[in-house]
């Protein structure tokens, strides 16, 4: 009788600090997510070039494709194409539209005076993806045609994780309403 009480104390002792264990490393864990958020939204890190993926969603070429693309498109019209890939560890899900605005304002998408701007912003981990466009980019592409490339383009490749296909797609129809108004 006493070898099984003298266990059973020490079982339900092992329990509880098991649990006060567990119960620090999470806290620490939530304070250090939000540390990490908190650091990010004040401090965004400055964009490379058109496409900044921070899930890596995009192979080196993929990137490489998608910025030439935009790249001539900027030469060619002056309007500015950012991407940003958001990691869940960033941002929580119901404060991905408010970064999405955030970073389009600290990087400055656009030309200046002209705001001809377009952030996209991308999520694999929330399924979301935003598209911030700057005033002078509404005047030609406005936020029904915005939504209408999202659902057509983006997020029918985006279903079958094929990020780069949306992207690319989405991109190429967008360049062509632009240029199509212009």
């Amino acid at each position: 009788m006493r070898n099984t009480l003298i266990i059973i104390v020490f079982l339900t002792f092992t329990n509880v600090w098991s649990q006060e264990k567990t119960e620090n490393v999470d806290s620490l864990r939530t304070k250090s997510i939000e540390l990490v958020r908190n650091i990010f939204w004040m401090h965004p890190p400055r964009y490379q070039k058109w496409v900044n993926d921070y899930e890596d969603l995009y192979t080196f070429d993929q990137k490489a494709e998608l910025t030439a693309l935009i790249d001539n498109f900027e030469k060619e019209t002056s309007f500015e194409i950012a991407i940003v890939t958001i990691d869940t560890i960033i941002v929580t899900e119901d404060k991905f539209e408010d970064l999405s605005l955030h970073i389009a304002k600290t990087w400055g998408v656009g030309k200046r005076f002209k705001d001809n701007g377009i952030l996209i912003a991308i999520s694999k981990g929330y399924r979301r993806i935003r598209i911030q466009n700057g005033n002078g980019t509404e005047i030609l592409f406005t936020n029904e045609e915005t939504q209408l490339v999202i659902d057509n383009y983006f997020i029918p490749y985006f279903k079958k994780e094929e990020y780069f296909y949306g992207t690319l797609l989405g991109i190429k129809e967008i360049t062509r309403i632009l240029k199509s108004k212009m």
